[in-house]
C-alpha cells in the first residue's frame, strides 16, 4: 500500500500494530454503523477520539458517518489531518488503518465481517470522488484493497481512480492485479485500455478495447476510444466504424464528432472532416482539439492564413499543452517568415521533444530567419530521431562543412 508514501513520502516502518483502549467501544460502533445506527455510531465514534487522541481506527469511520450524511468536505479534511498525524510517525494512512483494522477484526468474525466493513470504505472513497476529493478517494480504496484484496472491483476501483491521479505505474499493477481476479470485469478491461491509450501503448489498448466492446458494444465512450486507439495507427476504416457506432449512440457527444473529423482530415475528405469540426465546437465551443482540427481542415484546403492563425490560437487559448497545435502553428507563422514562430516550435519541443518532423521544421524556420547556429542544432536533433533520412543527413553535412565542424 503506497499512495501516501507516493504523495507525501512517507515511509513505512514497521508491521506492529498496537492494540489500544476502547477496542470493544470501538467494534460496538463499528456494528451499530454496520447496522445503520449512524448517529449513535457517530458519537460513540467522537467519544473514543476524544478520550483517546492517538486512535485512528476512530476518526476515520466517523469520516464516512458524516460523508453518508453529505458533509463530504468535512469527511475529507478529517481523512487528510489524520493522515498528517500518521506521517508524523513515518507510517501512512492507508497501512495504518488496513492492519489496525485486520488486527480488530481477526477476533470478532462472528460479530463482523471484514467485506462488509470494506463496503463502508468504498462507500465513503465513492462518496469523496463523487464530490471532487479524488486523492483522499483513492486512500479509501486503497484501505479496501488491504482489506479485501481478491475483490476485482475494488481493485478497479483503486485503479481507476490512480488512473485519474496520474499514477500511472501504480494504476497499471493494481488494474493487471483486477484482471487477475477476474479477466472479464467489464470496467477494468475499459480503464486499462484508456491507462494505455494515454501512455501512447495504442496497440496494446485496441486488445483490450476489443474485449471491452464485445462485453457492452453500447458503450459509447469505449466504441469512441477504441476509434480513437485505431486512428493512432492508422487503422482508418476501422476507427471510422467504431467512431461511427459511437455516433449513433450518442449524435450529441462533440467528442465523438472531434474523432470523426480527424478521421476524415487523414482521408483527405475535408468537406466532411470540416463539417464534423464545426458541429462539435457548436456542441462544445470550450473543446479545443475541434478549433485545432478545424484549423488543420482550412489549411489543407487553402483557406486564408489569417483563418488558420486564429483557429490554432483559439485551441491554444483554451489548452496550451496541445504539441501538435504549437508546431502547426510554428509551421504557418515560419512561412511568413514571422519570428513568433520560433516560440511555438520552442513551445511544442517542451511539451514533446520527439515530436515528428518538429525539429526539422523548427531548423528550416531557424535557417529561413538567419539564425544558423540554432537551425543546425535542431536539425542534429531531426537527425537523429531519424537517422535513415538521406535529404537530412546531406543538409546537416552541408551545414556542418560550411561551419567548419
Amino acid at each position: 500500500m503506497g499512495l501516501f508514501s507516493k504523495m507525501f513520502g512517507t515511509k513505512v516502518t514497521s508491521d506492529k500494530t498496537a492494540v489500544e483502549p476502547g477496542e470493544g467501544d470501538f467494534i460496538a460502533a463499528l456494528s451499530m454503523q454496520l447496522r445503520g445506527e449512524l448517529e449513535p455510531a457517530l458519537t460513540a465514534y467522537l467519544s473514543i477520539a476524544e478520550e483517546l487522541p492517538d486512535h485512528t481506527l476512530a476518526p476515520f469511520f466517523a469520516a464516512a458517518v458524516k460523508a453518508g450524511k453529505g458533509n463530504t468536505a468535512e469527511a475529507a479534511e478529517s481523512l487528510r489531518l489524520l493522515s498528517g498525524q500518521i506521517s508524523q510517525l513515518g507510517e501512512t494512512i492507508s497501512r495504518v488503518i488496513t492492519t489496525e483494522l485486520v488486527a480488530r477484526l481477526r477476533d470478532e468474525p462472528k460479530v463482523i465481517s471484514i467485506p462488509a466493513v470494506a463496503e463502508i470504505v468504498v462507500s465513503l472513497g465513492d462518496l469523496l470522488k463523487g464530490d471532487g476529493f479524488v486523492q483522499e478517494s483513492a486512500v479509501c480504496f486503497e484501505i479496501a484493497a488491504g482489506l479485501v484484496p481478491e475483490h476485482a472491483h475494488v481493485l478497479h476501483k483503486l485503479g481507476d481512480t490512480l488512473h485519474d491521479l496520474r499514477i500511472y505505474d501504480y494504476a497499471e499493477s493494481v488494474l493487471l492485479r483486477a484482471l487477475q481476479c477476474a479477466p472479464n470485469h467489464w470496467g477494468t478491461l475499459y480503464t486499462y485500455a484508456v491507462l494505455l491509450q494515454d501512455l501512447g501503448r495504442n496497440e496494446e489498448a485496441i486488445a483490450y478495447y476489443e474485449k471491452a466492446v464485445t462485453y457492452d458494444p453500447d458503450h459509447v465512450n469505449c466504441q469512441n476510444n477504441y476509434g480513437a486507439a485505431l486512428l493512432r495507427t492508422n487503422r482508418l476504416e476501422e476507427a471510422l466504424a467504431h467512431c461511427t457506432v459511437a455516433a449513433g449512440l450518442d449524435p450529441a457527444s462533440a467528442f465523438v464528432k472531434v474523432n470523426l473529423g480527424n478521421i476524415y482530415l487523414l482521408m483527405q475528405e475535408y468537406e466532411t472532416a470540416r463539417n464534423f469540426f464545426a458541429e462539435a465546437i457548436s456542441l462544445n465551443d470550450k473543446l479545443a482539439s475541434a478549433y485545432f482540427g478545424l484549423g488543420s481542415v482550412e489549411q489543407s484546403l487553402g483557406s486564408d492564413p489569417a483563418l488558420v492563425q486564429e483557429l490554432y490560437l483559439k485551441a491554444l487559448e483554451i489548452n496550451p499543452s496541445i504539441c501538435e497545435a504549437h508546431h502547426s502553428l510554428g509551421n504557418l507563422l515560419a512561412a511568413d517568415g514571422k519570428p513568433e514562430a520560433l516560440s511555438h516550435f520552442s513551445a511544442a519541443a517542451r511539451l514533446n521533444n520527439n515530436l515528428k518532423d518538429l525539429h526539422a521544421d523548427f531548423g528550416n524556420a531557424c535557417l529561413q530567419l538567419g539564425r544558423q547556429e540554432e537551425a543546425l542544432e535542431h536539425l542534429r536533433t531531426a537527425l537523429q530521431q531519424s537517422p535513415d533520412d538521406v535529404m537530412l543527413r546531406e543538409m546537416v553535412a552541408t551545414m556542418e562543412a560550411e561551419h567548419h565542424v
